[in-house]
């Protein structure tokens, strides 16, 4: 029998039990595992409250890869690799998605329409690039999610002192020249190289970022079939099996701004109806079944 697993730091969300639920109903055992009670050990064994886990059954697991000690998740997913767990989205691809300027060098290099971004250690010299880029500008911390540590400045001193302040506290950033209007995205759920649907999102008044975290509205949306090619390459681009493509409107084209390895779709689900837990398990065994890749 297949049996597969979640590696997450907050076991507690309702999106893993309807994982093993989705499980259940094709008699798959889907095992949550807690990553705050694990660690990885050299040369091999992976340790849950201090005790090897047995892994030997199950085939392939879901890394959700969070703000909670990411790269510490990482080294967790590395070494279950090792003992033979398949993780859905390896850790090498999570790490790019996850940081900002990797994702866009990621695009870059598939000649995917990005933000123009700029990377830099010293606030001075990233101001000045904010400058010529033209305001307003946007910073984002590399590994921001959920809107969080990303701040919009319309002028030269706004954005010093949200560079200082973000220098001091050890943050490193990027800088993306402002695409216009704001305030709405759209957000493509890709799954094995298929997107399984698209929402738009509409952002809180007053408010530029859209996520549904802040308070903005999520919608079904129909995209095109050239925007399901450009979503499907995004991930692809960053060798992402399971992940959320978020496109920007960009005066009167659309451009990746984000990609999302670990993506929520509590609101997606709501919003489209789509069974997502069941297909990601679905996916999942058809992975196993494959092995681990050449």
């Amino acid at each position: 029998m297949v049996e597969l697993a979640v590696l997450t730091a907050a076991p507690e969300l309702p999106l893993y039990r309807e994982l093993v639920q989705a499980g259940e109903s094709l008699s798959v055992p889907v095992h949550v595992w807690d990553s705050t009670r694990m660690a990885a050990s050299l040369p091999g064994e992976v340790l849950l409250d201090g005790v090897p886990v047995a892994t030997h059954r199950v085939a392939c697991f879901l890394p959700r890869v969070g703000n909670f000690r990411p790269e510490s998740t990482l080294a967790l997913v590395a070494a279950l690799e090792r003992q033979g767990c398949l993780p859905f989205n390896p850790p090498g691809a999570i790490r790019i998605a996850r940081d900002h300027w990797l994702t866009v060098e990621r695009l870059h290099r598939a000649g995917i329409p990005h933000p123009p971004t700029v990377v830099g250690s010293d606030p001075q010299v990233l101001a000045r690039c904010g400058q010529t880029m033209g305001f307003p500008v946007v910073v984002k911390a590399r590994r921001s999610r959920q809107g969080v540590g990303v701040i919009c400045c319309h002028s030269l001193a706004e954005l010093e002192a949200v560079l200082d302040t973000l220098w001091r506290l050890g943050e490193e950033v990027v800088l993306q020249r402002f695409c216009p209007p704001g305030g709405e995205s759209f957000r493509a759920l890709v799954l094995e190289g298929d997107v399984v649907g698209f929402t738009r999102h509409e952002a809180a008044p007053g408010e530029f970022r859209t996520n549904a975290a802040r308070g903005g509205v999520v919608t079904p949306w129909e995209g095109s079939p050239q925007l399901h090619q450009l979503a499907r390459a995004a991930a692809a681009a960053c060798g992402l099996r399971l992940c959320g493509v978020d496109l920007w409107p960009d005066g009167d084209r659309l451009v990746v701004g984000e990609v999302n390895p670990t993506p929520g779709w509590k609101h997606f689900a709501a919003a489209t109806g789509i069974p997502v837990a069941q297909l990601v398990v679905e996916a999942m065994v058809r992975r196993a079944a494959l092995g681990a890749d050449p």
